[in-house]
């Protein structure tokens, strides 16, 4: 049963993009020129490296932004929100959480639905003439990777225990940093890797509407999946979120990528005019 759930998605996933595929416009960018390649890899230096110094440029909604969510997140840890929300999640725990979780939750933090979102909209991509879908695809791999680094970055600095090591839990039991990582629940991976993932498909495919509701659902199941299996706190996912989502909006809106391509296509016009 669960197999065959499972199935059901994957087609589906598959058969959604496929209609995207049809839907939209493409980019100036010729086909050839969206590869793996050194200038995407580059690309992915440039976004890490703007992420890193993003802080020293932002403007006051930016400030006001991370202001409220440390904020909120300062709350949850250190006013019991977090525990509040630990125990009202395994009290409502029952069997249909726990099959969302495990079917439609887990399978796109852990990696699955994303591969096959990415691997199908390449594929699809290449097939049809269709660059924006292998944009897509190409923009949500370098978008996770980097927002993945970060978290892990962060989860060996943190050393936070998940709610099930700690009987009674406790969402004040930090041992980092001391590079163990045995204790790695601050932030969630999986809401990282799910927002990350929706983030970049909502910018990138607008339209139909249907897609970037779908892809914001599946990470906010994702997220709630895994309080639910009492896996993080809730500060844990929504940081998670927090940076998948600010990630993927850099690395969509600052577009080192298409600037490299840009000037990949200068030098070679300047080459063939030599």
């Amino acid at each position: 049963m669960l197999r065959k759930y499972r199935l059901f998605s994957i087609l589906f996933f598959c058969g959604l993009f496929s209609v995207n595929a049809f839907s939209q416009k493409d980019s100036t960018h010729s086909s050839d020129t969206l590869r793996f390649d050194k200038y995407y890899i580059y690309s992915g230096i440039l976004d890490a490296r703007d992420e890193v110094i993003a802080p020293f440029h932002w403007n006051g909604g930016q400030w006001a932004t991370f202001g409220v969510l440390a904020v909120g997140e300062s709350v949850l840890i250190f006013a019991g929100g977090d525990k509040s929300i630990q125990l009202f999640a395994q009290k409502n725990r029952n069997s249909t959480t726990n099959f969302i979780e495990n079917n439609i939750g887990d399978p796109f933090g852990d990696g699955l639905y994303p591969a096959i979102i990415v691997g199908s909209s390449y594929i699809f991509g290449c097939i049809f003439h269709k660059n924006h879908l292998k944009k897509m695809a190409m923009l949500t791999a370098k978008s996770v990777i980097i927002s993945g680094l970060t978290t892990t970055i962060i989860k060996s600095i943190a050393e936070r225990d998940r709610p099930f090591q700690d009987n009674p839990p406790n969402p004040l039991h930090w041992k980092g940093p001391v590079g163990m990582f045995n204790n790695n629940s601050f932030p969630s991976g999986h809401s990282t890797v799910a927002f990350a993932t929706a983030t970049t498909i909502a910018l990138t495919c607008p339209h139909p509407l249907i897609i970037p509701i779908l892809a914001y659902s599946l990470a906010t199941v994702t997220a709630l999946g895994r309080i639910n299996g009492n896996f993080h706190w809730g500060s844990d996912v929504i940081m998670g979120a927090a940076i998948g989502y600010f990630t993927s909006r850099l690395v969509v809106k600052h577009n080192n990528w298409g600037k490299c391509l840009r000037n990949k296509n200068i030098r070679r016009k300047t080459d063939n005019g030599n």
